[in-house]
């Protein structure tokens, strides 16, 4: 037991990360789709805060790394991928062998985990080491699958669905799910990004938040949800194109080849 001594503050804030992504699947199973989001939206804060204690109190070490990208899976794949099936996924029109929109909904939610899996062990294998991020990162890939989930996902589950549209829905978890596997790069959201970003979904937390404690406004929740989509939407096209034409955008490789060396000489 003496190992546990040796868990530090970061630690502590990937296990919370993980433990929101638990919560939020047991309340995707009570059908409480918008408190579920919540949770995987308050995971996505505590997953970009580990890093930052990690930096600022100078202590990494594999342990955290790797419990990372376990605590990941659960929130950012495992807790979507549940998300996707039990919105489109519809018991009375038999099983997904016999129903066209029952195999996609299976078909999105397991590619959906299977490639965000595939994604975070590529990182943790040796994509930690670059500057940069190979592929979309899953809690990006987790909240733009969330979100449509709400918005046009099953209207029994969602007070905030426009409708039932589960074709172009799956559609654009199958293209999410191949875009976290691919070599598209995508910058390492830091400094006063980070501040922003960390605002910006802060703040759909609060909406969220404002509607599960049932508080007697009435607030923008589906244009709030909208916007968010919005901006994640702009990191998704935007992110690559900045990275590709920032002036020092081929020196990482350079770095991250000394480094890879020199860990092997250690």
């Amino acid at each position: 037991m003496r190992w546990l001594s040796k868990i530090t503050s970061a630690d502590m804030l990937t296990l919370i990360n993980g433990l929101l992504g638990t919560l939020a699947i047991t309340y995707i199973l009570d059908d409480k789709h918008v408190f579920a989001v919540l949770l995987i939206f308050m995971a996505v804060i505590v997953d970009g805060m580990d890093g930052m204690a990690a930096r600022r109190f100078r202590k990494k070490h594999d342990f955290g790394r790797f419990l990372d990208s376990i605590s990941d899976a659960v929130s950012f794949c495992l807790a979507p991928g549940i998300l996707i099936y039990s919105n489109f996924y519809d018991k009375s029109l038999g099983s997904a062998w016999s129903s066209v929109p029952n195999a996609l909904g299976v078909i999105g939610s397991v590619l959906f985990v299977g490639f965000g899996l595939l994604r975070l062990a590529r990182f943790a294998g040796k994509d930690f080491l670059i500057t940069g991020f190979r592929g979309l990162p899953t809690p990006a890939a987790a909240m733009m699958a969330a979100i449509p989930c709400l918005l046009w996902g099953n209207t029994d589950l969602s007070p905030f669905s426009m409708g039932y549209e589960i074709y172009p829905v799956i559609g654009w978890i199958i293209c999410l799910s191949v875009i976290m596997v691919s070599d598209i790069p995508y910058p390492k959201i830091s400094g006063r990004a980070a501040m922003a970003v960390g605002t910006i979904v802060a703040v759909g937390i609060l909406i969220l938040g404002l509607y599960v404690i049932e508080v007697d406004l009435v607030l923008p929740y589906r244009e709030a949800l909208i916007a968010l989509f919005a901006l994640l939407m702009g990191y998704l096209i935007g992110g690559p194109i900045y990275e590709v034409t920032r002036p020092d955008y081929s020196r990482p490789k350079k770095r991250r080849k000394k480094r890879l060396v020199r860990k092997n000489r250690d």
